[in-house]
């Protein structure tokens, strides 16, 4: 491939690993009482349990053949003390051709309360060729407060932005990947969430397809569509990195962990595979 099909790759798979553990979550209403309000499920966990200490580590490729990345997760890692937080950690970066034409790495860290599955911190931060990014979100009984700086790698000059979303409840990456994962899923259910991954909400619609063997593992199949929300008035806008929705697997046992990804990119097709799942 050449440069500019490289960035765009890598473009590609850095919005497929913000929606990886994007499938899930809940909100209560705006003020301006959008439509899409009505369509929203609830916020209370269901009965399947929070993961133990496990460790998930995925691949990252452009149409299954060319190697983009790498990510790893960890669900309560045991060298993590925090009294009264679930914590989990999550790192990823660019490989192979990729890793010299677009290098790019990030970390993440989630702090939720294990009986509601609800966040209280969020961090963010990512480097590619050109800036340093850093993300906070703190999570509030009636809103979310973002916090965003961007350092320039070459000069050192850095922009900070700060935003405020004003609703509740907002759920991060990785509580609202628990909070459906903890539902029935039936076939045929569906939610409609709102989370705040990153600077800003989006609402998320999922729906269980049904049940099927992939990758040799029994799983279960939902797709995910995205909204961008306008933090102001509350309108739905397009997400146009998606060119429809995404197709997520979930192992069908008592995991309930990402097989794999599938996102038609406006690139192509990016997939996000599991390689490997263990428990420390």
């Amino acid at each position: 491939m050449n440069n500019l099909l490289h960035t765009r790759v890598m473009n590609g798979m850095t919005s497929c690993l913000r929606i990886l553990v994007l499938p899930f979550l809940a909100i209560a209403p705006l003020a301006a009482a959008p439509a899409w309000r009505s369509e929203l499920t609830t916020s209370v966990p269901g009965s399947f349990p929070i993961p133990a200490p496990t460790r998930l580590e995925l691949r990252v490729s452009w149409n299954g053949m060319v190697d983009a990345g790498k990510v790893r997760i960890e669900f309560a890692p045991q060298d993590v003390k925090k009294a009264g937080s679930y914590v989990i950690r999550s790192s990823a970066s660019s490989l192979g051709p990729a890793e010299v034409l677009f290098p790019y790495k990030t970390s993440f860290w989630s702090e939720l309360v294990p009986d509601t599955l609800r966040p209280r911190f969020f961090q963010s931060l990512e480097d590619d060729k050109t800036e340093h990014v850093t993300t906070t979100i703190r999570y509030f009984s009636d809103r979310v407060e973002c916090g965003n700086v961007t350092k320039q790698i070459k000069d050192g000059s850095s922009k900070q932005k700060d935003r405020v979303f004003t609703s509740s409840p907002v759920f991060d990456l990785f509580s609202a990947m628990l909070h459906v994962r903890s539902q029935k899923l039936d076939d045929g259910d569906r939610s409609t969430l709102v989370i705040h991954p990153f600077e800003t909400p989006y609402l998320l619609r999922v729906k269980v397809v049904g049940r099927e063997v992939h990758n040799g593992r029994n799983t279960i199949r939902l797709t995910l569509g995205m909204r961008k929300i306008d933090r102001k008035t509350g309108e739905l806008q397009p997400y146009k990195k998606l060119k429809q929705d995404a197709t997520l697997w979930l192992s069908d046992d008592a995991e309930r962990m990402p097989v794999e990804l599938r996102a038609a990119a406006f690139i192509g097709d990016i997939r996000v595979t599991r390689v490997l799942l263990e428990h420390p």
